[in-house]
């Protein structure tokens, strides 16, 4: 089903995959996982590494399970998973199973450092990151006026940096 790409071989627009269409972030195990969509997040080179960077409000249930995992999925989609993604984007995993409302099907990937991580069979193109750094965006830290407009009732990010330990290509 996924094969191996390198990432040097990519024709994804970051800013189309990203901040259009968005992703799934997911974290935990297969025992224990949530996902949540998102459209804020980056992809680049860091300490040598190809990584992604998130950006995951502390109140979204995905932050628990970000915090207590090594790693996590970052999972894009083709145009007819549209309404599963936007569904996910507007309810919590708290609330109810994502997975049943939504029709994604879990798919375990072996993980370098510890137990499988969690995608979807549906998903067209997979990021698999190891959790590299943490830090917590707080307000006094914005340079320019407005962003804090960004952030009703001071819920703000935590960002978390991954260095992309595979890719994976569904065909």
């Amino acid at each position: 089903m996924y094969s191996e790409v390198a990432a040097e071989v990519l024709e994804m627009n970051p800013f189309t995959a990203i901040g259009k269409h968005g992703f799934l972030i997911t974290a935990g195990n297969p025992e224990s996982f949530n996902t949540m969509t998102a459209s804020w997040g980056s992809m680049g080179v860091l300490w040598g590494k190809n990584i992604i960077t998130l950006y995951v409000r502390d109140s979204r249930f995905t932050h628990q399970f970000l915090d207590s995992s090594n790693g996590f999925t970052c999972s894009f989609f083709g145009p007819e998973m549209k309404d599963s993604l936007l569904w996910c984007g507007k309810h919590s995993g708290r609330d109810g199973d994502k997975i049943a409302a939504t029709g994604l099907e879990p798919v375990y990937i072996s993980a370098p450092d510890g137990p499988d991580r969690v995608t979807f069979k549906q998903a067209t193109l997979v990021f698999s990151c190891t959790k590299a750094s943490v830090m917590h965006i707080e307000k006094n830290q914005f340079v320019l006026p407005g962003i804090e407009h960004n952030y009703r009732d001071e819920d703000y990010h935590t960002v978390y940096i991954g260095f992309i330990d595979k890719i994976l290509a569904n065909q």
